[in-house]
């Protein structure tokens, strides 16, 4: 799936979610039915403004137009990972700043 077939299918499944036509979002964001219709089958792209009005209208973040499902979402392994190499790498950070502390005190 490409990036436009991604932000239309997100279009689609948040304008659903509101209970919304095509024709309500369209006039929303000042576009016709037809343009919105090509967004959501990804068949166009949309201006950066558009996005950003699109994105404000269905109350999501801008990423969220541009998330795949298909993501690996992390787990709890996944955070305990994150987590350790967070710590090995502060504390890495912390022994090279006494370092430099220590030399530049000379």
């Amino acid at each position: 799936m490409n990036v436009k077939e991604i932000f239309g299918n997100n279009i689609h499944t948040y304008r659903k979610a509101k209970k919304w036509s095509q024709e309500v979002l369209a006039e929303k964001v000042d576009i016709s039915l037809k343009h919105l219709s090509n967004m959501e089958t990804g068949k166009v792209f949309a201006s950066a403004e558009l996005i950003e009005k699109i994105a404000a209208c269905l109350d999501v973040s801008v990423s969220a137009l541009f998330y795949s499902p298909q993501e690996k979402s992390l787990d709890d392994s996944d955070l305990r990972k994150i987590e350790k190499i967070i710590q090995e790498e502060s504390q890495k950070a912390f022994v090279e700043i006494k370092k430099r502390m220590r030399t530049e005190r000379k």
